[in-house]
C-alpha cells in the first residue's frame, strides 16, 4: 500500500469510524474532536512497529474493540455502524467529484463492506457484544427500520441489502426474528394511530428478498393450531393490523362540525395501512419461488378459515372481523392492480379450471352455487381437464429431451418473476401454447381476491344498507310515539338507538366508500366482467360453472353503490358490466331467478340522467345491444313469473324493464329489434303485459275504495277523540295503504305506456288470434272501471299522493284504443267481451274525453266514429248469435262455452277445444288443462272433419236465418199492399 492511500485511509477512517489512536483523545470519553480512543490497537500497533495509522489492514482489529467500547446513551452499536455508513456515502460521493490517491474507492468500498458485514454480526445472537448492548442494537435497529428508508431517520439507501449479502443463509433467521417479533401487536393496545411504525418495519424489511423469506417463514406470519377465522386473525403477524378500522363509538362521528375532519383524518389513516400491508406483500410475492407459494399459501389459508362468511347468519366468533376482511380485500384489490391495469391483455392469462375444485386447492368452490352448472356438468367439465392435462403432459415428455438445455435456462431466468410460476415446457412442437400444469399468478391473484371481496367488503356493504334501513325504521318509530321532544320512555331510548347508528354508518362509510379504494374495487369487478363474457365467448360450459356469486357481488355493488355513491359510480367505465348484465339475463346461463330479477336494476346505472335520448350512448352505438337487449329484456320479463322470485319483487323487476324500454323506445334502432323479435315470444311477453295491466290497476283501485273509506273514518269526530296511541297506528296503517297503492298504480301506469308506444309502430303482435280477445277485455276493463257505474268510489282527497292520475290514464287507454280501432277483428273482440263491454259506458268516456278535454278534438271525433262503428257491430253479432240458436255441445268449447272456429285434441286429457282459447291458456301455463299434464302447441291435434261439421251447421243456421228473414220480409210487404188497398177503398 503507498504512503499516500495510507494516509488517506487513516485521515478518511479515523473521521468515518469517529476513532483515533493518540493518547490525546482521553479515552473512550475523548476530547474535543469526540473521538474514542482505541487503546489496544495503539498499544499492539507501537509493539509491532507499525506505523499509527487506521487502514484497511487492521479495520476488523479497530471493529472488535470499538464495538466492544460503551455508546452514549442514545445509540448503540448498531445505530454506530449505520452512522458510519451514511459517512461512508458521503465520502465516496465526495471522491467521485474530486479523485483521491490511487484505490482509494475499492478502500472506501473495503469499508463498507466491513460495515455491513459487522450489522449482521450485532444484530445476531453471538458472543461479541453484551446481551444488553445487544438487546439495545435489535432495539435501535428496529426504530430505524421503522422509519422510511433513505432518509435522516431511517436506514440508508441499499444498507440492508448489503447487510444481507454478507451474511449466511442460517444466520438471517437468528439475526432478523427478533426484529420480527418486535412488530407483534398486542391487539388491545394497537390503534390506527401507532400500527404505522411496526408495519414499516416490516415494509423494510421484506423489501429484501432474502428477509422477505425470513418474515414469511416467522412461526406467527401464518400460525398453525388455529382452527377458525377469528383464532387465525389474533394469532397471525399481520392479524391485528388487518383488523383496525373505524370506531363506531368516536364521538366525532356523531359531531357534525368535526365529522368531515374526523373521516378525511381516518381514511388517510386506513389508506397509510393498507398501502404498508400491500407493499410488504408484494415485497414478499416479487420475491418469487417458495416465498411465493407460501404468501400464496398464507392468503388461501385466511380464505379458507372464513368459508362461514358466505353463509347469510354465521357466528362472528368463528371468523375474521369485518375490518380484517375489509382490509384483506382492499389490499388484494391493489396488488391485483399490475395485471388489471397491463398495457397487455391479462383476461385471457386467466386460467378458469381453477374454479374446479380437483385442479386447485386454493379456494374451496365445493358448495358454491355455479350460475348454471349442474353436479353432472362440473364432473364433465373435470374430465375434459383431465384429458387436456394429459395430452399436455405426454407432449411436454416427448418435447423435454429436445429443449432440455433451453428448458433449464429458462427456468433459471424467470424464477424470480412475479408471473414466472409456470413448469415443464410452455410451448409445443408446433408451436402452440400448451395446458400448464400450474396455475399462474394473474389466475391465482384474480380469484383470491374475487373472494376477498366477497367474504369482507361486499358484505360489510350490506351490512351498511341494514343499518340504514334501521335508521329510518328508528326515525318513523320515534315520529310514532309522538316525535323527538316526546315524554315517552320509548322516545328516549330508540334515540339513543338511533344516535349509535348514525355514529357507526359514519364510520362504516368512512371506511368503505374511500374514492380511491371505490375506484380500484370498479376496475377490478369491471375486469372480472370482461373475463367472464370472454369465458363465455371461448367456453360456454366453463362459464356456467363460474360460481354464481361472481355475477352477485357486481350486482350488489353497483346497486348499492347508485345509493351511497351515485356521483361516483356514473363517472366509471360500464360498458363491460354491462354487457355481462344482458348476457346472464338468459335463463340458461344463470339459473337464480332472484338474482336475474336484479339484473334490471344494474343496467338503469347506464341509462343517461334523466334518460333524455342520447344516439352517441353505448346501448344505441354498440351492436350487442341493439340487437341483444330487446331479446334478453323481453325474455326476463317472462321468464320472471316462473321464477322463485317473490311475487311484488316480480312487479319490482317488470317495472325496471318497463324504464328501460321506454328510453331505448327513443331510438329507432329499437323499434327494427322489436320486429325481428320471435312472433311466439313476443305474443308471450304480451300476454304477461296485459295481464299485469290488469290484475295491478283492479288492485289498486280496490285499495283506493279502502282509502276513501279511511279517509272518511279519520275525518269523522270520533276519531280525534281515540287514544293517541291508537291514532297514530291507524295512521301508520294509512300511510302504508298509501305507499302500496301509489306503488301498484305507478306499475299498471307503465304497463299501459309500454303498450301504447310499442304499439304505435307495430300492431301486427298484438292482433294476432291468441291476443286479441285479451287486449280487447284489458282495455274494455280500463275504461269500464274509469267511467263505469262505481267511479265515485274512487274520489279520493289528494289522488296524485296515491298516484292515482285517471285523465292520464284515461287519455293513454284512448289512444291505444284508436290505434287497434283501424282492425275489425279487434271490434269484433271488444263487441264480443260480454263481461266488461257497455256501450253506455263507452259513450260516458266519449263525454269526458270532451268535457275534461283529455285527448285532441281529432281524438274526440275518430273515437265516436268507431263508437258508432262498434254498437252496429255489436248489434250485428247479437242478431247473428241470434240466428245461430241452440249450438250442440260437441260444437261448443268446454272452457268457454263458445261456438269453436278451430277445433283441436289434446293429446293426453283427448278433450277437444278452440285452438284459440287453448293457445291463449298456453301462454301462462304449458299444461294442459283438464289433467296438468304438460303441454305444447305442437301437441295440438287438429279435427278437420269436426271444424267442416261446425262450419256447415252455423252455414246452414245463417241460411236458414236469412231464408226467415227473407220470408218476413215478403210478408211484411205484402201486408203493407193489402193494408194500403183497403185504406183507399175506403
Amino acid at each position: 500500500m503507498g504512503e499516500a492511500l495510507a494516509e488517506w485511509e487513516h485521515k478518511n477512517f479515523s473521521d468515518i469510524l469517529g476513532v483515533t489512536l493518540v493518547g490525546e483523545a482521553q479515552g473512550s470519553k475523548g476530547n474535543g474532536s469526540g473521538r474514542v480512543h482505541l487503546k489496544d490497537l495503539e498499544s499492539d500497533l507501537r509493539e509491532s512497529t507499525e506505523p499509527l495509522q487506521i487502514t484497511s489492514d487492521n479495520l476488523d482489529s479497530v471493529f472488535f474493540e470499538r464495538l466492544n467500547l460503551p455508546f452514549k446513551r442514545e445509540e448503540s452499536a448498531f445505530g454506530y455502524l449505520v452512522r458510519c455508513y451514511r459517512s461512508v456515502v458521503r465520502v465516496a460521493s465526495a471522491l467521485a467529484r474530486k479523485p483521491g490517491p490511487k484505490d482509494a474507492d475499492k478502500s472506501l468500498a473495503e469499508l463498507r463492506k466491513s460495515l455491513t458485514r459487522y450489522s449482521g454480526i450485532v444484530l445476531s445472537s453471538n458472543d461479541m457484544l453484551e446481551e444488553a448492548e445487544h438487546r439495545r442494537s435489535v432495539s435501535h435497529a428496529c426504530r430505524l427500520l421503522s422509519q422510511g428508508t433513505n432518509s435522516a431517520v431511517g436506514l440508508p439507501d441499499n444498507f440492508l441489502a448489503e447487510v444481507v449479502a454478507e451474511m449466511d443463509s442460517e444466520s438471517l433467521a437468528e439475526a432478523f426474528n427478533p426484529i420480527i417479533n418486535s412488530t407483534i401487536a398486542n391487539p388491545r393496545t394497537l390503534s390506527l394511530m401507532n400500527c404505522n411504525p411496526p408495519l414499516m418495519c416490516l415494509q423494510n424489511l421484506t423489501s429484501v428478498s432474502a428477509l422477505a423469506a425470513v418474515v414469511v417463514r416467522h412461526p406467527q406470519f401464518n400460525p398453525k393450531g388455529a382452527t377458525n377465522g377469528k383464532q387465525l386473525q389474533t394469532a397471525m403477524l399481520l392479524g391485528p393490523y388487518l383488523a383496525l378500522t373505524t370506531n363506531g363509538n368516536d364521538p366525532r362521528f356523531v359531531n357534525a362540525h368535526q365529522r368531515s375532519q374526523a373521516v378525511t383524518d381516518t381514511r388517510v389513516q386506513i389508506a397509510n395501512l393498507q398501502s404498508t400491508v400491500t407493499n410488504i406483500l408484494f415485497n414478499m410475492l416479487k420475491a418469487g419461488g417458495n416465498v411465493q407459494e407460501l404468501v400464496l399459501e398464507w392468503m388461501s389459508k385466511v380464505m379458507r378459515m372464513n368459508l362461514e362468511r358466505r353463509k347469510m347468519q354465521f357466528d362472528h366468533m368463528k371468523v375474521s372481523s369485518q375490518g380484517f376482511f375489509v382490509n384483506m380485500g382492499a389490499v388484494m384489490v391493489t396488488l391485483s392492480k399490475p395485471f388489471i391495469n397491463s398495457k397487455k391483455d391479462r383476461v385471457p392469462s386467466v386460467v378458469p379450471r381453477f374454479l374446479i375444485g380437483k385442479f386447485s386447492n386454493r379456494i374451496s368452490y365445493d358448495l358454491c352455487t355455479r350460475l348454471s352448472a349442474t353436479k353432472n356438468d362440473l364432473e364433465l367439465l373435470s374430465q375434459e381437464i383431465k384429458k387436456e392435462i394429459k395430452i399436455s403432459a405426454s407432449v411436454d415428455k416427448k418435447d423435454s429431451k429436445r429443449k432440455e438445455t433451453t428448458v433449464i435456462a429458462t427456468k433459471t431466468s424467470n424464477a424470480k418473476t412475479i408471473e414466472g410460476k409456470e413448469t415443464k415446457s410452455k410451448i409445443s412442437p408446433e408451436g402452440k401454447r400448451t395446458i400448464r400444469k400450474k396455475i399462474n399468478m394473474v389466475t391465482e391473484m384474480f380469484f383470491l381476491t374475487m373472494e376477498a371481496l366477497h367474504l369482507g367488503y361486499v358484505r360489510t356493504l350490506q351490512a351498511l344498507s341494514r343499518i340504514m334501513r334501521e335508521i329510518v325504521q328508528c326515525q318513523e318509530t320515534i315520529e310514532f310515539v309522538g316525535g323527538e321532544n316526546s315524554a315517552n320512555p320509548m322516545a328516549f331510548g330508540m334515540k339513543l338507538q338511533l344516535n349509535s347508528l348514525r355514529s357507526s354508518m359514519v364510520a362504516m362509510k368512512t371506511h368503505l366508500l374511500d374514492p380511491k379504494l371505490l375506484r380500484k374495487i370498479f376496475s377490478l369487478y369491471g375486469w372480472a366482467a370482461r373475463w367472464m363474457r370472454h369465458t363465455y365467448e371461448t367456453n360456454p360450459n366453463m362459464f356456467k360453472a363460474i360460481p354464481e356469486y361472481f355475477a352477485a357481488d357486481i350486482c350488489n355493488l353497483y346497486v348499492l353503490m347508485n345509493r351511497f355513491e351515485p356521483i361516483m359510480l356514473r363517472s366509471q367505465p360500464m360498458e363491460h358490466v354491462m354487457r355481462l348484465v344482458v348476457t346472464l339475463m338468459d335463463s340458461n346461463l344463470l339459473k337464480n331467478a332472484q338474482l336475474r330479477g336484479q339484473l334490471p336494476d344494474v343496467l338503469t346505472l347506464a341509462l343517461p340522467v334523466g334518460s333524455i335520448a342520447s344516439p352517441d350512448h353505448m346501448l344505441v352505438t354498440s351492436p350487442f345491444f341493439t340487437k341483444g337487449l330487446i331479446p334478453r329484456l323481453l325474455g326476463l320479463y317472462v321468464q320472471i313469473e316462473f321464477g322463485e322470485n317473490q311475487f311484488y319483487g316480480k312487479f319490482h323487476t317488470r317495472y325496471t324493464i318497463s324504464q328501460i324500454l321506454k328510453y331505448l323506445w327513443q331510438h329507432p334502432v329499437y323499434h327494427e329489434s322489436l320486429k325481428q323479435y320471435e312472433r311466439t315470444k313476443m305474443i308471450r311477453f304480451i300476454n304477461m303485459l296485459c295481464n299485469d295491466a290488469v290484475w295491478l290497476l283492479d288492485e289498486a283501485l280496490k285499495h283506493l275504495e279502502d282509502v276513501k273509506r279511511e279517509q272518511k273514518e279519520m275525518a269523522a269526530p270520533d276519531f280525534i277523540r281515540q287514544p293517541p296511541f291508537t291514532r297514530r297506528r291507524r295512521e301508520a296503517q294509512f300511510m302504508q295503504l298509501q305507499r302500496t297503492t301509489r306503488s301498484q298504480m305507478n306499475l299498471a301506469y307503465s304497463s299501459i305506456q309500454m303498450i301504447g308506444y310499442m304499439s304505435q309502430g307495430y300492431r301486427e303482435p298484438f292482433l294476432s288470434g291468441e291476443l286479441v280477445g285479451r287486449v280487447a277485455e284489458m282495455i274494455n276493463y280500463y275504461i269500464n272501471k274509469l267511467n263505469g257505474p262505481r267511479v265515485s268510489s274512487l274520489k279520493v282527497k289528494e289522488p296524485k299522493k296515491f298516484g292515482f292520475r285517471p285523465k292520464v290514464l284515461l287519455r293513454e287507454l284512448v289512444r291505444i284504443f284508436l290505434i287497434f280501432a283501424e282492425d275489425l277483428t279487434f271490434l269484433k273482440a271488444v263487441a264480443s267481451d260480454a263481461r266488461s263491454y257497455d256501450a253506455t259506458v263507452f259513450n260516458k268516456a266519449a263525454m269526458n274525453l270532451k268535457k275534461r278535454d283529455i285527448v285532441s278534438e281529432g281524438e274526440q271525433r275518430r273515437f265516436r266514429k268507431v263508437l258508432d262503428k262498434l254498437e252496429a257491430l255489436a248489434a250485428e253479432m247479437k242478431m247473428e248469435e241470434d240466428a245461430i240458436g241452440e249450438v250442440p255441445d260437441k260444437y261448443l268449447d268446454p272452457l268457454m262455452a263458445t261456438i269453436m272456429t278451430d277445433p283441436v285434441m289434446l293429446p293426453k286429457s283427448r278433450v277437444v277445444v278452440d285452438r284459440s282459447v287453448i293457445l291463449r291458456h298456453l301462454l301462462n301455463s304449458t299444461t294442459d288443462p283438464f289433467n296438468r299434464s304438460e303441454l305444447h302447441t305442437s301437441d295440438l291435434i287438429s279435427m278437420p272433419k269436426l271444424k267442416q261439421e261446425i262450419d256447415e251447421f252455423v252455414k246452414k243456421k245463417r241460411s236458414v236465418a236469412v231464408n226467415s228473414a227473407k220470408t218476413e220480409e215478403k210478408k211484411s210487404s205484402a201486408s203493407d199492399t193489402k193494408l194500403s188497398a183497403t185504406d183507399f177503398k175506403n
